[in-house]
């Protein structure tokens, strides 16, 4: 967390002109740099090696099993053994076992040095992939709070864990705007060939120009809010640091984490409403659960098979979901701006029919 003083430094810096961003930018440290751009991303996670012996960690579960497992941790250690004693004998290097433990705590750590990056990366250019992963690395944390609420004896942090989800959800939703419009400017080219007729790709060029004066209104609010919010932001989430910091050494196992985020999965899934199950708040109310669950199983390294497995169907409920949304809000805007006539809207209500029925096979293999 110390580098954020650096990173905002840097970040107003190339916010103060950000025409010549490039040949203002301060000289970082190598191995700054390399922390600044370590991160996670949705599609690759670092696997951490066991760097204590079982030892110095342990969780063990109680609970019933129709209930939310419960986690109480606790760390034996074992007092060194005199050099000249009788008992001493030579400690010799043992091999390194793969570990399949989680470390909530760590990962935490690792996804608020990625919200540092994204964030200064923001302010000095707003681009498509910062902007995502902003949204990402927000997302990431608060999941990863979630988790640590349902763990047991760990040091109090409900006033810094609250203070820092209400700064997240603003990063989180200024960020979603452009992300949004970005999908959906991708979606429009994606879907204008270039040997399309020239009535088609005049209302796409529309569909993109109207599109494009939003991201822009949309790219200055997330820079103001990013300003307004950083300084508090990153005094919060070091406070919660070093709350954390003795409890550090906690662990979950591999079929821990995933019991623990299957009930919680069950409790937190929305109810379908007995009107209409296509109705489109309930349906995106379940991706975004989905795609809590995938990051809270994601705390597993990828040689946890269960948890990772797990990850792997949140993780396609998410996507097939987030097809299907991004097409319903794209037919809305082409309805609005070109009218339901219009070539392009009728396609993209085709796109948006076709992406719901995937989304519906998808849900049909959530754990029960």
């Amino acid at each position: 967390m110390a580098i954020f003083a650096e990173l905002f430094d840097f970040a107003g810096v190339c916010c103060a002109n950000p025409i010549d961003t490039v040949s203002k930018i301060p000289a970082i440290p190598a191995h700054k740099m390399t922390r600044l751009f370590t991160h996670t991303s949705i599609a690759t996670r670092k696997t951490f090696d066991a760097e204590q012996s079982e030892a110095d960690k342990a969780i063990s579960f109680k609970g019933k099993p129709d209930s939310t497992p419960s986690v109480e941790a606790s760390a034996k250690i074992t007092p060194p053994t005199a050099a000249g004693s009788p008992t001493a004998r030579p400690q010799h290097p043992t091999p390194m076992a793969t570990s399949t433990t989680a470390h909530p705590i760590r990962t935490l750590r690792e996804h608020v040095t990625s919200l540092e990056a994204a964030i200064t990366l923001c302010l000095a250019e707003p681009a498509p992939k910062p902007v995502h992963r902003l949204r990402t690395s927000t997302r990431r944390i608060e999941a990863q709070l979630m988790l640590l609420e349902l763990l047991p004896a760990l040091p109090p942090h409900n006033k810094d864990a609250r203070k820092a989800r209400r700064l997240l959800r603003k990063l989180r939703r200024a960020a979603g705007q452009v992300r949004d419009i970005d999908v959906q400017s991708a979606l429009i080219a994606a879907e204008t060939p270039d040997d399309a007729p020239i009535s088609f790709q005049k209302k796409s060029r529309q569909l993109r120009e109207a599109l494009e004066k939003q991201r822009t209104a949309a790219a200055q609010r997330l820079i103001q809010i990013l300003k307004k919010h950083q300084a508090k932001l990153a005094l919060t989430l070091e406070s919660l640091l070093a709350t954390f910091a003795p409890a550090e050494p906690l662990t979950i196992a591999p079929t821990q984490l995933s019991a623990l985020i299957q009930s919680w999965f069950a409790q937190n899934m929305p109810n379908e409403p007995a009107s209409d199950p296509d109705d489109p708040e309930h349906l995106h109310a379940i991706r975004k659960t989905a795609k809590l669950a995938r990051y809270l199983a994601e705390n597993a390294p990828k040689s946890a098979r269960t948890p990772r497995k797990l990850a792997r169907t949140f993780e396609s409920v998410q996507q097939a979901g987030g097809d299907w949304h991004d097409w319903l809000i794209l037919s809305t805007i082409a309805r609005d701006e070109l009218g339901k006539s219009s070539p392009l809207t009728k396609s993209f209500t085709t796109k948006c029919q076709s992406a719901l029925r995937a989304y519906r096979k998808r849900l049909e293999a959530l754990p029960a």
